[in-house]
């Protein structure tokens, strides 16, 4: 699910044929709302939490081949993770619509500098399980690898989109300080799922009830849990890198907290959008530096620990078939 900030046309053909398509799926939902509302709660669930899939390139394909993989029981579902290398972790979180190998780009350069590198599919991406996924999901596959009892010694941890989020509740959860920073962020999530909602003519009252039946599953609150309210207690230094340009999730959001918040800096960018910034050499540079700098420091103060991840069985995640690595 995305939502674009960028405004179109006014009085355009294209902004007409949206508006009408907005109004047709408004009219057709509260119909099968009055209907049956497991149908209209169904279709919303299919097409707005469902995950439009991620090709992945040759080269991506030939590291995914070169980590050793383990997976993570999570609801239900089989998270497949990665890791490349041993010693303290760096975890990497991926977006909605994206895969953890997004990321091959910084591998290298932390590899060098003596860290391992974790990451996974989110629930319903890539080559995990589920047919659909959510925020609450997300929070918790981290929190499983977050988790000091699973031993993954976890250094720094970079988030991108809903996986900054993710992120943000994690650690708040966990109480858990680590380095962390954050690629474009959705800070006010319950926000942009609103808007999106809205954009594309859902009914308040179907969508807000998905919602509501997602939290009670998952035990966690849209509202109470919005990574905006939660970025104040993360204990930890902050920085955020995002795009000025980017149509995603909004630059302003993050500029907000940057200005109110001492523990958040900000690294804007301007015309690399929401997911080139991913691969850009100067971003991965600079957050690569800002990432050693930061978990070195950190790193000092920890003992050493077994690196091997073990088989454990705990809420909300059972970390299972792990090789050695």
């Amino acid at each position: 699910m995305t939502i674009h900030f960028r405004k179109l046309k006014k009085y355009s053909t294209n902004v007409r044929i949206f508006y009408f398509r907005q109004l047709a799926t408004r009219i057709m939902l509260k119909l099968y709302w009055n209907i049956s509302p497991p149908m209209a709660k169904r279709f919303v669930k299919n097409h707005f939490f469902k995950s439009a899939g991620y090709r992945t390139t040759a080269e991506q394909k030939r590291i995914l081949g070169n980590g050793s993989k383990f997976q993570i029981d999570m609801h239900g579902k089989t998270i497949q993770c990665w890791k490349w290398g041993v010693g303290p972790a760096i975890l990497f979180v991926h977006g909605w619509n994206g895969r953890g190998i997004q990321f091959y780009r910084f591998f290298e350069s932390l590899r060098r500098a003596g860290f391992a590198i974790i990451t996974f599919d989110a629930p319903g991406h890539g080559e995990s399980t589920g047919t659909t996924s959510s925020y609450f999901e997300w929070t918790d596959t981290v929190r499983a690898i977050l988790n000091t009892s699973n031993r993954f010694n976890i250094r720094g941890i970079i988030g991108h989109s809903l996986g900054g989020s993710a992120v943000i509740n994690a650690l708040s959860k966990e109480k858990v300080s680590v380095p962390m920073v954050l690629i474009a962020p959705a800070l006010k999530l319950k926000q942009i799922l609103f808007n999106t909602f809205d954009l594309y003519g859902i009914p308040a009252v179907i969508y807000r009830k998905v919602i509501e039946e997602l939290e009670h599953r998952f035990g966690y609150t849209l509202e109470g849990d919005n990574p905006s309210n939660l970025i104040p207690e993360v204990g930890t230094d902050v920085l955020i890198v995002h795009d000025q340009q980017d149509g995603t999730v909004p630059f302003l959001d993050s500029e907000e907290f940057a200005e109110t918040l001492p523990t958040v800096m900000l690294h804007e960018t301007d015309g690399l959008g929401h997911r080139r910034i991913l691969t850009d050499r100067k971003i991965v540079e600079l957050i690569t530096e800002y990432i050693v700098r930061q978990s070195m420091a950190v790193q000092t103060q920890h003992s050493d620990l077994d690196h091997n991840p073990a088989v454990v069985d705990r809420q909300p995640g059972k970390v299972s078939a792990v090789q050695q690595l």
